[in-house]
This record gives C-alpha cells, sequence and structure tokens, in this order.
C-alpha cells in the first residue's frame, strides 16, 4: 500500500514537473514578448476562484476543479493594439512548434486533431490506466497559439466547464474537447441557455459565424488579415459578456441578501419591511413623531426605537394627493 501511494505521488509531481518545465522554458524566452500571456494555476490557487464566482459546491465544475492539480495556460497573439507587432508574429510559429515538441513525447497520446479555417487543434492525453492524468489542447492559427494543460484527476465530460468558473483567456477552448467538428467556439459558448443573450448579441455573433464561413473560399493572405480582425472582435465582444455575467452574479447576490434580510426583520418584528424610496422622491412623505423628515432620516432610524408604522396610499383617483409613511418611536 506505501509502494502504491508512493509511486502515485511521484506521478504527479512527474506531470506537474513535465508542464512546469514547459510553461517555464516559455516563459523564459518569451515573456518579454507583445501579446504572449501566461497563466499558472496551482491547487491551493483554486479556492480563491471558487469564492469569488460563488460555485455551489454540488456543482460539476466544484468538482471538476477539486481534482485538478494544476492548470498552465500560455498564449501569443501578434495582434497588438490594433496593429501587428513583427516580433510578436515571428514568436508564434516558434511556441507552436515547441509546444508540439512537448507533447510528442510518448506517455502523450493524441486524442482529437481538427483543422478548420486555417486554424490548427490538437488534444493530448496523459492515461494511467483508465484515468486521465493530463490533458493538452493546443490551439493555433497564424496570428495566434493557446495552450492549456490540466494535470489531476480528468473528468473529460465536464472539463469544459472550467470556463464558466475561472475567468481566464484560452480556457474557452476547452469547450472543442467533446464537440463535433466545425462548430465554431464563441458561438457554442455563448448560445447555450446559461447565458443570456438579447437580439442584437445573437445577430452579431451568427454575423461572425458567416463570415468566419466565408472565408473558406478566399486566398490565405486574406484569411490571416480577416481572421486577425475576427479574433480581435470575437474576445472583444468574450469580456464583455463575462462583465455582463458577473454584473448578472452581483445583482442576484444582492437579490438573495436582501431577501433574508427581509426574512429576518419579519421574524424580529412581525411585520415585512418597507421600500423607502430613494432621496429626491416626491411622491412620498415621511413623518416621524408627527414631525416632516427625509428619506436619510428615516434610513438613520434604529429599527428598535420604531414603536408603530402606518403606511397611507397615494390616491390615484386624486393625483395631488401623496402616500405617506407615519411613524411613532417609542417613548
Amino acid at each position: 500500500m506505501k509502494t502504491t501511494f508512493a509511486f502515485c505521488i511521484a506521478l504527479v509531481m512527474t506531470l506537474s514537473l513535465s508542464g512546469q518545465d514547459l510553461f517555464t522554458n516559455l516563459t523564459e524566452k518569451y515573456s518579454g514578448r507583445e501579446g504572449f500571456s501566461a497563466t499558472n494555476l496551482s491547487r491551493d490557487m483554486f479556492d480563491l476562484y471558487l469564492k469569488k464566482k460563488q460555485v455551489e459546491p454540488d456543482s460539476p465544475v466544484y468538482e471538476t476543479l477539486k481534482k485538478l492539480n494544476n492548470i498552465l495556460v500560455v498564449s501569443q497573439s501578434d495582434y497588438i493594439s490594433g496593429k501587428t507587432d513583427d516580433r510578436a508574429a515571428a514568436a508564434v510559429p516558434e511556441i507552436h512548434n515547441a509546444i508540439l515538441a512537448h507533447y510528442k513525447n510518448p506517455s502523450y497520446t493524441l486524442f482529437k486533431t481538427e483543422n478548420r479555417m486555417g486554424e490548427d487543434l490538437k488534444v493530448y492525453l496523459k492515461k494511467s490506466g483508465e484515468k486521465v492524468n493530463a490533458l493538452a489542447l493546443v490551439t493555433a492559427s497564424p496570428t495566434r497559439v493557446v495552450l492549456v494543460e490540466l494535470t489531476g484527476d480528468i473528468d473529460l465530460a465536464n472539463v469544459s466547464d472550467l470556463n464558466k468558473a475561472l475567468n481566464i483567456r484560452g480556457l474557452e477552448n476547452l469547450d472543442r474537447i467533446n464537440s463535433p467538428s466545425g462548430s465554431h467556439t464563441l458561438w457554442r459558448f455563448y448560445s447555450d441557455n446559461n447565458f443570456p443573450l438579447n437580439e442584437d448579441q445573437r445577430m452579431q455573433l451568427q454575423q461572425l459565424e458567416e463570415q468566419m464561413k466565408s472565408m473558406k473560399e478566399r486566398g490565405s493572405e486574406e484569411i490571416i488579415i480577416q481572421r486577425r480582425e475576427l479574433d480581435e472582435r470575437q474576445w472583444k465582444m468574450a469580456e464583455r459578456f463575462r462583465e455582463m455575467a458577473d454584473r448578472y452574479r452581483e445583482y442576484a447576490d444582492r437579490s438573495r441578501e436582501y431577501a433574508e434580510r427581509s426574512r429576518e426583520l419579519a421574524e424580529r418584528y412581525g411585520r415585512h419591511p418597507i421600500i423607502l424610496s430613494n432621496p429626491g422622491d416626491t411622491n412620498i412623505v415621511y413623518i416621524i413623531d408627527g414631525k416632516k423628515t427625509d428619506v436619510k432620516t428615516m434610513r438613520k432610524l434604529d429599527p428598535d426605537q420604531i414603536s408603530t408604522i402606518e403606511v397611507i396610499k397615494s390616491d390615484k383617483n386624486k393625483p395631488g394627493k401623496k402616500g405617506e409613511i407615519r411613524i411613532t418611536t417609542k417613548k
């Protein structure tokens, strides 16, 4: 038993070191290039992301993340601030070749390969028995290369959910592991039922998809130029959508907090809270102990000092008659 346990530890360390060596080599050589990005997350950092995104313990993504030991993401783009950078452009094929050479190791198996509209995708797996202990996803176009490597106990069925929990550029490519060939990443990710898209946003995504399809009939140089522009537009849209998703979550959190406070107040005072209007609202008159006051004073009132509350609603048939909230404090 001890021997088996020691072997498992050694295996995990070997997997991590293998990815760490590649990560170190690439960052040391290319970190000074414009357009280069590298992220290295270890298990002790996962809890921070889980808390920040408020991922429920019973969700599939929570279980998937808890089983991982490390996440590496490396990317290089040649499109910087609206224009092509020559040094960055030279680094794209260099990094791609270095990554492919690393995963030609016999311990890795090519799980999936796809070449579509100038973009090459490869998925490599490292297995121990029936378990997948390492996964590497490499996507490359003439303008951009991205590596995502996961180590640990990997669940291929749910690994794409990591992109929903971790806001790390590059993880959206995980959605392509189990998807049919020919389906575009951005459209698949944002058109599912987990993200609310309005009609304008759906039209934008459909237009991008149509433009990608039309590029098949064009020359390679034009493909490179237009793909660069489309990539930039896609990432800007993705970032905006992620910001919107964060705002939706914040709103939902505030709604839950308000509901909880309302429940506590109802239990304590035997009545439901009154929602005070915003400052400057002239439709409500606030009165404390017979004296007219403003909403700011009302908000500062200690609930324990309230004896009675009387609400007089405004009369729709009498537009000039304002509603009133009358409070009597304890003497």
